[in-house]
This record gives C-alpha cells, sequence and structure tokens, in this order.
C-alpha cells in the first residue's frame, strides 16, 4: 500500500475524530439540561406512585427538603392524599363531612355485631381477611361489600348501608381488600389484581353454602370498579347482580383525572413514568383492565349508583359504564350526592333502587335466579 494513501486515510480519521468531538461538545450542554429536567420528573413520578399506590404512604415524607425541592423543580403543586377521601374538600355536593353523626352510627353498629373472622390466601400468596355477618334468619342470600379506597369495609364506605342490608335478610361478608386493614399487601391496584380477590370470595362463598344460594356483589368507588372487573372473570354461577357505586373505568383514566384536578400536573410525561413504576414495584399496569372492556362482555345483571356533584370519579365515568353493559343493566343518578354518599344523601331512593333490583333477580330465593 503506497505511503501517501495512508497519509490520507489518517488525515481523514483525525478530521472525523474532531468533528465528533465538536458533536459531544455540543451535547454536552443539553445533555445536562436534559438529567435535570428528567430527575426532578422521575422525581415527582416516584412521588405520585408513592401516593397514590404505596399502602404506608405518608404524608411526612412529602416534608423533607429534597423531596421539595424536587417537586418545586418539577412545578407540581402537590399535596399529600390523607387516609380519607381527598374530594371532600373539592366537592360542590354533599360528601362524607356532611354524613359524620350516621357514619359513626353505622361502623358501631357493625363493631358490635357478633361476626366471624376468615383468612384466605389470595393467588399470589397474600393473607386476605374478611368478616362475615350471619343473618337473623336462616337465608340463603350472601352480600359481598367491597369497600374503596383507603376504607376498611363496615368501618368506612359501607357504613350506611351495612344494618340495612343485613335487616333485608341478607348474610354478610365484608373483606378487607388487599393492602387495606387486616389484609397483606404493599400496593393499592385500583381493581387490576383485586378482582381475582373478589371472584375468590365468590368462589368461598359459594363452596360455603354447597352452591345453594344468591350471591350479589357490591362495591364503592374503587370496590365499585373492582367487581365491575372482576365480572370479566368467569364468576360463579351463584353471582346474580352486581351493584356499583361511583365506580370509575380504570387507575389511567383516574389519575388522568386526579393529577390535572389535584396537583395540575399534564398527564405527560409524569403518568405515563409512574405506569412504569407501578410495573416494576407494583406488578401492574394503569391500562391494564378497565370496566369499559369487562362489561362489553359482562351476563350479569349491573346497577350503577353515582352522585350527580361527584368530581373525585365523574359522574360521566358510570353513564360510559352503563352504556358499554352488555348485560340487564339500571342507572342511578343521586341529585346533590358527593363521591361515595348517594346511599346518605338519598337513603330511601337509594334502598328502594336496590330492593327492587336484588328481588329482580334473585327470583323466588332457590339460587338459581328462577
Amino acid at each position: 500500500m503506497k505511503k501517501g494513501y495512508r497519509t490520507d486515510v489518517r488525515k481523514r480519521e483525525i478530521k472525523g475524530r474532531g468533528k465528533n468531538d465538536l458533536k459531544m461538545r455540543w451535547l454536552r450542554p443539553f445533555g445536562g439540561a436534559l438529567a435535570f429536567l428528567t430527575l426532578p420528573v422521575y422525581g415527582v413520578s416516584w412521588l405520585l406512585f408513592k401516593i397514590a399506590i404505596v399502602r404506608d404512604n405518608r404524608s411526612g415524607f412529602l416534608e423533607t427538603p429534597l423531596v421539595k425541592f424536587v417537586i418545586n423543580r418539577a412545578g407540581g403543586a402537590m399535596k399529600a392524599l390523607k387516609n380519607e377521601q381527598v374530594a371532600e374538600s373539592v366537592e360542590t355536593g354533599l360528601g362524607f363531612a356532611d354524613f359524620k353523626t350516621e357514619i359513626e352510627a353505622g361502623k358501631q353498629w357493625f363493631l358490635n355485631q357478633k361476626k366471624e373472622r376468615i383468612v384466605v390466601t389470595s393467588y399470589d400468596g397474600l393473607k386476605l381477611t374478611a368478616y362475615y355477618l350471619p343473618a337473623e334468619q336462616e337465608s340463603n342470600k350472601v352480600m359481598i361489600l367491597m369497600h374503596g379506597y383507603r376504607n376498611e369495609g363496615g368501618f368506612g364506605d359501607f357504613s350506611g348501608l351495612v344494618e340495612f342490608y343485613h335487616d333485608m335478610g341478607y348474610h354478610l361478608l365484608v373483606p378487607h381488600q388487599r393492602s387495606h386493614g387486616e389484609s397483606e399487601g404493599d400496593y393499592i391496584c385500583y381493581g387490576v389484581k383485586e378482582r381475582y380477590d373478589v371472584k375468590q370470595w365468590a368462589e368461598y362463598i359459594a363452596g360455603r353454602f354447597e352452591g345453594n344460594c344468591s350471591i350479589f356483589l357490591s362495591g364503592i368507588s374503587m370496590g365499585g370498579a373492582t367487581v365491575l372487573m372482576a365480572a370479566g372473570l368467569e364468576l360463579p354461577s351463584q353471582v346474580k347482580g352486581i351493584i356499583a357505586d361511583c365506580a370509575f373505568i380504570s387507575p389511567w383514566e383516574t389519575f388522568s383525572h386526579v393529577i390535572k384536578r389535584d396537583y395540575r400536573l399534564p398527564r405527560f410525561p409524569f403518568l405515563y413514568v409512574a405506569d412504569y413504576i407501578a410495573g416494576n414495584r407494583a406488578g401492574f399496569r394503569f391500562k391494564e383492565c378497565s370496566t369499559i372492556a369487562c362489561m362489553k362482555k359482562n351476563h350479569i345483571p349491573v346497577l350503577f349508583i353515582h352522585g350527580s356533584e361527584d368530581t373525585f370519579v365523574p359522574t360521566e365515568m358510570s353513564y360510559r359504564n352503563y352504556e358499554a353493559c352488555a348485560a340487564p343493566k339500571e342507572l342511578l343518578i343521586v341529585e346533590k350526592a358527593a363521591h361515595g354518599t348517594s346511599n346518605l344523601v338519598e337513603p330511601d331512593t337509594y334502598r328502594e333502587a336496590v330492593i327492587s333490583f336484588m328481588e329482580k333477580y334473585t327470583g323466588n330465593g332457590d339460587g338459581n335466579g328462577n
């Protein structure tokens, strides 16, 4: 090979490296800026994950200097979610704070009843707890009551209904959803994993009654979404109906609404990053399951209930669930009710709708709906 040729190749290599070095010098400031932006985005997304999904989400974590710095850099107006319904402070209708006396009375009634504590193991190895309250008289009618986000069944959003359902002659099974109360779990999965727990509880009741029973699934808020998602599974034939009170559609749609309303944050990039974190840490994705998809293939009758002034889970979500439902369906919208308070705002209307619905699909009480 000629000497001149090697020299030309060497010159081109040096020239090429020079161009690459120049490009790198130009990219370095952008790389630093990208890292400067990425870290706060990831930090805020991780906080959203912790606040909404992690069982232990104590708000003191949000007061640390580093966390405050990340939040301020991202421009978010973060607020800590308490162990109560966050909607109370922003609802325009009648919220839980307007019914403290009724809620406390229902809670005390449930606490004073003689109940059986039941523990089962979930499909993924968690110990799940429920309380079983038998009816006063012989009966083969059972209600499974699935509570909402950071509540505990008879102690929370169902406190205004447990005595009523019991007086109707129903045995009550009141589970503590995974990552709530006495049930194990580190992450709240917004119905995506909890739907399998509902199926397991329904199978437990069907087995306990040797198949001779009529089961109704009732859920409020996240519990409502959970029972609707469970309808997408193969449930025991003894499940005769579902009552879904203020149910959301999916974790994705719920978080999209809440981060805009409460935190004034855009869905992109924060929700996308939080979704990625949830997939790695909690083992579920925000779009993994939706009530709309489950309702399209559902064959179990559903009574949809929602408050007209619900701004936490917008009322239109129940309209959309209702429209998608392929099974026999009914819809009750309670005026002036905020999130989860329909049974407290209009107790007579609510109970009449529930009685009519359950009597229609219980049939003659033979457990077959005939």
